[in-house]
């Protein structure tokens, strides 16, 4: 029985312990449960949706609440839970009937009421969206947009605009305004409406979170022509507003300074100010003007409001900087330009401004430093200069001469400025480097001569000891080239000449010698000097130099005259030998020259020269006869004459320059003279032409008989004889030459002249006129050829030829009565009334009855009495 108690026992306690362990497994999954839901609800909580957080912790709660073993050891994480949703101001706002929307806390009953309302502003909307018209004109596009900007404000008032769906219709809403604005501003391009276009650019700009540089460039160039309308209408304070619009877009290279510099230049400061401008560029601006005008106070509070409106405005900082360092305020300019050198470490004007500043200050040390940083602009390389400068000549002040060396070199690197230059040369020259200092010292005096009194002698010293050495070692050419380079700077060369002409001697350069013992007066110079030359000479004599030889010759003479007596013979050979060169080269004038220097220093041979010297003259004559200089040709001619006086040459010659010189009367005796001995056709010619021009006929008819002779020039000699026997009024025989000079060719328009006149005389009108006429066009035109052409006409009765001619005649004398009573008859009897001739034969009578004519008179009487008159 204990048994089966014991073993019933047993099976309880098992039991229970199956059931301990089922129940406890049961806790363990609610407790998971739990936990699981408690994680979700603060995934919740962090997210900020508290109501489902608080949901979520509720739930966890009750399943805690379900435990009954576990319980006693999680009572802690429950009891956590609790407080927390006590204590949790949010999870005490979600259990009051809050809910968190959209940031705020709000009553469900009135979310409700939102979102009752949000309802209300979609529908709104769309009323907006159906409202708006989409046809194609400006009108309709410029409504839509109004449209749809009146539904953005209305999102943008309402308590929703930030809601995602709110902000993706307001994002559609603004595509729209996008599309619409750019097809408006189009439009309006195509009208050329600029401002309409600015206008709906600027929308679109506006619009875009990144704006598009394209359009920005578009909007500016429009900008700008907007701005060239507004300054051709003198409209400036709409070009500032314009040009402060195009500046605010930024963009990259285009320079609005002088543009506005301009429009603020037109623009009274006082409506500017009005304008309330936000643009610290614009107060700069004025401020510079201020300044340019020197009114200081106005340029400072102007750059005061360019400073309030950017404190980091560079170009304000800097002018602001640049006053006050004008003014005196440098330690107050220093603390502005170090404010603009912590903004930009590198700005040029800046560091220029810093290194002026420590100029003024005298702390040359510390601008130094400034002016390197940008030396390579043009204008900091002088000043930087003159830093350098003035502290290298302080230091050398204080004897620091290597330091001084340092900044001395800098400043030559910027400028070869030669005071710089002989400075630092005084400083090799004190160290005994001779060779630098004198480099320097030489490129000193190339650029600036003026220091020559301070240099000269160190560089004459420099070049006296290098000589010195080499003339002690016996290199006397390069002793020489020192000893001459000396010479150019010391002020004592009489020291050095004796050297150089010495080292010249031993050379064997005898000229050079010379050329340094003249500059010598002692007179062991001068002895040395004559005897030096007397050396060249017959030196150069030997060698067949005869110029240079008597060049020394007489230099040795000037030194010693008494040498001339000696040297006599000599000279005259000389002068003989170079006349005769020159005679051999055909330069006559000069061999002229020099026979006559050997006949005046030795007459003795005057014999033998004279003959040379008259030849001479002849072939002076000849050559001045052909290069057309007669009267030079003509008086070395009657020198000639003098010696030979029958040579054929000088008489042929001699009759050439009178005749080329128009003298016939002195020409013609020496020409027959040559003619007589040569019976030369050019000659016979010529004597034939001089006596036709001289109107001596019966000679000019000899001369032209012996050219028929000699079968030369014919055509003149016919024309000649022809002439002879007209003026002997033998016609027929003048005429039968006259035919042959013009069959031989004869181009005389004279000719045709004669012809026509014995042809008139003659009575062969028509012939006489062909003739005439011949000479006319020939160039033969005066008085007399027109004349007898126009009695030929009357001849043969052609009126109005021979008035014609008349009138050619009166052309040429206007005093030939005869002329004027027949043109004036022939106006009378043959002339055109109806012309108003039969006035001309009055005029024409009328003058030449006042000449004397009496048949004139008559015809006269007869022309008024038929006229009226």
């Amino acid at each position: 029985m204990r048994g089966k108690i014991k073993l019933l026992i047993i099976l309880l306690f098992s039991a229970s312990l199956i059931y301990l362990g089922i129940y406890f497994l049961q806790e363990k999954e609610i407790y998971e449960l739990a936990k699981d839901l408690e994680k979700q609800a603060e995934i919740a909580y962090q997210k900020k949706e508290y109501k489902k957080a608080k949901s979520l912790f509720d739930r966890a709660l009750k399943r805690y609440d379900q435990l009954i073993i576990l319980k006693l050891f999680k009572q802690d994480e429950i009891n956590n839970l609790k407080n927390r949703l006590s204590s949790d101001p949010i999870m005490q706002k979600v259990a009051q009937g809050y809910i968190y929307y959209q940031g705020k806390w709000i009553n469900e009953r009135k979310l409700e009421q939102l979102l009752k309302e949000k309802r209300r502003l979609k529908q709104k909307i769309e009323i907006y969206l159906k409202t708006a018209k989409f046809f194609d004109s400006i009108s309709d596009i410029e409504n839509n947009i109004s449209i749809y900007e009146d539904a953005i404000k209305t999102i943008d008032s309402s308590p929703f605009k930030d809601e995602k769906d709110m902000k993706e219709l307001k994002a559609k809403l603004i595509a729209k305004i996008k599309e619409l604005s750019k097809t408006a501003a189009e439009k309006y391009k195509e009208k050329g409406n600029l401002k309409k276009v600015a206008y709906y650019y600027e929308k679109l700009l506006g619009l875009e979170k990144y704006p598009d540089p394209d359009l920005k460039k578009e909007l500016f160039d429009i900008y700008m022509k907007i701005y060239d309308d507004y300054i051709s209408m003198e409209e400036y304070s709409k070009a500032l507003d314009i040009l402060l619009k195009a500046k605010n877009l930024n963009i990259q290279g285009k320079n609005l300074e002088d543009k506005l510099d301009f429009v603020l230049s037109q623009i009274d400061i006082d409506e500017v100010q009005k304008k309330n401008i936000n643009d610290p560029e614009v107060y700069y601006i004025l401020a510079k003007k201020a300044y340019n005008r020197i009114d200081i106070p106005e340029a400072i509070s102007f750059l005061k409001k360019a400073l309030r409106l950017n404190p980091d405005h560079i170009p304000s900082l800097l002018l602001y900087g640049k006053i006050l360092y004008e003014t005196g305020e440098v330690d107050k300019a220093l603390e502005v330009v170090n404010k603009v050198l912590n903004l930009q470490p590198d700005n040029p004007s800046a560091l220029l401004l810093a290194g002026d500043i420590y100029m003024k200050k005298n702390q040359t040390d510390k601008a130094i430093p400034y002016y390197e940083k940008i030396q390579n602009l043009p204008e900091v390389k002088e000043k930087l200069f003159n830093a350098y400068k003035s502290l290298s000549f302080h230091l050398l002040t204080a004897e620091e001469y290597e330091k001084a060396l340092n900044y001395l070199e800098k400043a030559q690197q910027i400028k070869k400025d030669p005071r710089i230059i002989k400075a630092i040369a005084d400083i090799y020259y004190n160290q005994k480097n001779y060779d630098k200092a004198l480099e320097l010292y030489l490129q000193a005096l190339k650029l600036n001569p003026e220091l020559k009194k301070d240099i000269n002698s160190k560089i004459a010293k420099i070049y006296i000891s290098k000589a010195e050495k080499y003339y002690e070692r016996k290199n006397l050419k390069q002793a020489l080239n020192y000893y001459k380079k000396a010479l150019a700077y010391t002020n004592n060369p009489a020291k050095i000449y004796p050297k150089i002409a010495r080292i010249y001697e031993k050379l064997g350069d005898t000229k050079s010698a010379l050329i340094y013992y003249q500059r010598l007066k002692s007179p062991e110079a001068k002895t040395k000097k004559a005897a030096l030359y007397l050396k060249l000479a017959n030196k150069e004599y030997k060698k067949g130099n005869y110029f240079v030889a008597l060049r020394h010759y007489q230099k040795a003479i000037s030194i010693e005259p008494s040498l001339r007596k000696n040297l006599r013979d000599r000279l005259s050979q000389i002068y003989i030998k170079i006349a005769d060169q020159y005679y051999q080269q055909g330069k006559y004038n000069d061999a002229l020259e020099f026979y006559k220097k050997a006949m005046a220093i030795n007459p003795l041979i005057s014999d033998k020269i004279e003959p040379k010297i008259y030849r001479l003259y002849l072939l002076l004559g000849k050559k001045y006869y052909q290069q057309g200089s007669y009267n030079l040709a003509l008086k070395y001619l009657q020198k000639a004459k003098q010696a030979y006086p029958n040579n054929k040459e000088i008489i042929y010659y001699l009759g050439q320059i009178y005749l080329k010189t128009g003298n016939y009367k002195k020409a013609l005796p020496y020409l027959e003279k040559y003619a007589k001995s040569n019976n030369d056709p050019d000659i016979i010619n010529k004597l034939a032409i001089i006596y036709i021009k001289t109107g001596n006929l019966s000679k000019a008819n000899q001369y032209a008989d012996l050219l028929i002779q000699q079968g030369k020039n014919l055509p003149l000699a016919y024309y000649i004889k022809g002439k002879y026997y007209y003026s002997l009024k033998n016609y027929d025989q003048a005429l039968k030459y006259l035919l042959k000079a013009e069959s031989s060719g004869y181009k005389n328009p004279e000719i045709y002249y004669y012809m026509g006149k014995i042809y008139y005389d003659k009575g062969k009108y028509l012939r006489a006129i062909t003739y005439l006429t011949k000479a006319i066009n020939n160039g033969y035109k005066n008085e007399n050829v027109y004349y007898i052409r126009a009695l030929a006409y009357l001849k043969l009765k052609d009126y109005r030829k021979a008035i014609n001619d008349l009138s050619m005649v009166l052309k040429y004398n206007p005093n030939n009565a005869r002329a004027y009573y027949l043109r004036g008859k022939l106006y009378y009897e043959h002339g055109n009334y109806v012309k108003g001739e039969y006035r001309k034969a009055i005029s024409d009578l009328e003058k030449a009855a006042a000449m004397g004519i009496r048949e004139a008179e008559r015809v006269l009487n007869e022309a008024r009495s038929k006229s009226g008159e």
